[in-house]
């Protein structure tokens, strides 16, 4: 799933459970059981063995969907009655891409680390991927469902 997906389960769980000690949890299990919904990523891993590194618009493609992850979970999470449940909505929207967030280091600076490695191939093997439309359409049907969960 791409980030904006994970952040809206994660504010989406944070919103609607409420108690950090059981939304949390969930959140972070989210971003792999998610996962397994069909959907469309970028092939980090295929184009980091291929070229070496990810490829500029790659990067930028990234950085644009973690951006409106971003946007979404504040415009979310501002719709909180109160402080405690906007920073309730953060984290639990931080936890729900962490999986994807440890990463980042791998993939945008080359750093070898076994864990990490260990979680990349755990997420390559429990993806259910699709092609770029298909995958598009039901992310985005996705979020809308969540974000309808969210209104009610």
């Amino acid at each position: 799933m791409l980030e904006f997906a994970h952040v809206v389960t994660g504010a989406t769980l944070a919103t609607k459970i409420g108690n950090p000690a059981f939304s949390f949890p969930l959140c972070l299990a989210s971003n792999f059981l998610i996962d397994l919904l069909p959907h469309w990523n970028p092939h980090l891993y295929t184009e980091k063995k291929k070229f070496g590194c990810l490829k500029p618009k790659t990067v930028l493609f990234l950085f644009m969907d973690s951006s409106f992850g971003l946007i979404l979970g504040l415009i979310i999470a501002f719709t909180a009655p109160d402080t405690k449940s906007f920073f309730i909505i953060i984290l639990g929207s931080f936890l729900a891409v962490l999986g994807d967030l440890v990463e980042a280091p791998f993939y945008l600076f080359d750093w070898q680390n076994g864990l990490v490695k260990k979680l990349i191939a755990f997420q390559r093997n429990h993806q259910w991927n699709v092609p770029f439309w298909p995958g598009m359409i039901s992310q985005i049907a996705y979020v809308l469902i969540l974000l309808t969960i969210i209104s009610l």
